[in-house]
């Protein structure tokens, strides 16, 4: 054991998972120095250097694993259904206040990094500075200070639209200068009402100057994709990640594009599906629907919804028998889908066909592989930094572990999570029809 200066904690597991996909490790112990890991493996094989002070924690009868890393938060929302175009009209300082609660939550509930790919303005820009002055607590952040989108187009409303190559160069400029850490294109429509989902946004050339200039800065790029020939445009564009990677046709038809799906791999690009958004919305008019029943429209959209998730799945399904790389982006909270309950998205993609152990890969250390920090965060290994969370049960048989975590470490450091009634309020529940 190398150096004895600092702070000391050492941990005893009842098992540990490093987030490498290798089976648990049983009787497991893990040694920090500071907010650094030391060492990690069983037990009888990690100790403290000699006479060192050292500060104990006994999770023998629990399960430890690397924190949560989130590939996608929207953290200027709410989760309760209403409109980005909506979300957008409010006072800049409200959603910081917004954020700054959603930010606990997510820390609270056992993620320690998110990715945030779409706030308005330079607001969570702002409160990473609050974070990082320790005026307000939260995760780590990967932030792309807001999406570039085309004049109307999907989250133009966030305050980055740019028409040309030029602008587009101009614009991720501006992003890198205020401390974007990657750029977030819009390369389709979505639900912003002056858009078009199944039409691409920017032309090709639009697309790939903007990746080009984002890569020259060494800032890692993703797309928001919810039609085919957007997926089609990314790749072409050389992009690193697709979001939601819908395959859908121009007018709107399903249909899954092998050929395309097969790009996306030899790519080695990073697919984040965001499989429990239209699920958060069947959920809740489902709620609504036993509670005080559903308008003619409502239905209309339940059953849309259902349809629409479906065909997500069956996608997903197809990815992962192909071995694309799928991680865990849970599109929180955007739509009916609170932050706080980022274990929805892992399930999703459990269903899909990961492994539980692939699941719990998907939203550590490959998550962080996506994010480019993997250097840092995502593993239990040596020289990694110590967000370690602490829970109940083995969520390698049982992904509901995630929902019983009772302790969140941070670079080291024991957070005070509060009330835990306060944290389990966060949980939306399935409704009784799905029991």
């Amino acid at each position: 054991m190398t150096g004895d200066r600092g702070s000391h904690t050492l941990i005893r597991a009842g098992r540990l998972i490093d987030g490498l996909g290798g089976p648990p490790i049983e009787r497991a112990a893990l040694l920090i120095q500071d907010s650094t890991i030391l060492a990690v493996g069983p037990e009888k094989d990690v100790f403290a250097p000699e006479a060192a002070p050292v500060k104990n924690l006994d999770y023998s009868d629990k399960t430890v694993m690397p924190g949560m890393v989130d590939c996608h938060t929207h953290h200027n929302g709410f989760g309760d259904g209403r409109a980005g175009d909506d979300l957008a009209t409010l006072p800049d300082e409200i959603l910081v206040l917004k954020s700054a609660r959603n930010a606990r939550t997510s820390l609270l509930t056992g993620v320690t990094t998110f990715r945030e790919n779409g706030p308005k303005n330079v607001t969570m820009l702002r409160l990473r500075d609050a974070i990082r002055d320790g005026r307000e607590i939260g995760p780590r952040m990967v932030l792309c200070g807001r999406p570039v989108a085309i004049i109307g187009g999907h989250m133009d409303y966030m305050g980055s639209p740019a028409t040309g190559p030029v602008a587009g160069r101009a614009m991720v400029r501006q992003l890198v200068k205020e401390g974007a850490d990657y750029i977030k294109i819009t390369a389709t429509g979505g639900s912003t009402r002056t858009s078009f989902p199944m039409l691409p946004s920017f032309n090709v050339d639009e697309l790939s100057a903007i990746v080009d200039e984002a890569h020259k800065f060494g800032k890692l790029t993703a797309t928001h994709c919810s039609s085919t020939q957007g997926i089609i445009n990314s790749l072409d564009a050389g992009v690193d990640m697709i979001i939601h990677c819908i395959f859908k046709e121009a007018d709107g038809t399903d249909r899954f594009r092998e050929d395309v799906a097969e790009r996306i791999g030899n790519r080695g690009a990073f697919v984040n599906p965001t499989l429990h958004v239209p699920r958060s919305t069947i959920w809740a008019l489902e709620h609504k629907k036993a509670d005080t029943g559903l308008t003619p429209a409502e239905q209309v959209k339940l059953d849309d919804q259902s349809r629409s998730f479906e065909a997500r799945m069956e996608d997903a399904r197809r990815l992962t028998e192909m071995g694309l790389k799928l991680i865990t982006g849970s599109d929180s909270s955007w739509g009916d889908y609170m932050l706080g309950n980022t274990m929805y998205e892992t399930e999703c993609l459990t269903m899909a066909g990961l492994s539980n152990m692939q699941g719990l890969q998907s939203v550590t250390g490959e998550a962080a592989k996506a994010l480019g920090v993997d250097d840092e965060v995502g593993t239990l290994e040596p020289g990694k930094q110590a967000d370690v969370i602490a829970m109940r049960g083995n969520p390698d048989e049982d992904l509901n572990a995630l929902w019983d975590v009772t302790d969140v470490m941070l670079a080291g450091q024991l957070i005070d999570r509060g009330s835990t009634s306060l944290i389990a309020a966060t949980r939306q529940h399935v409704p009784h029809s799905h029991g």
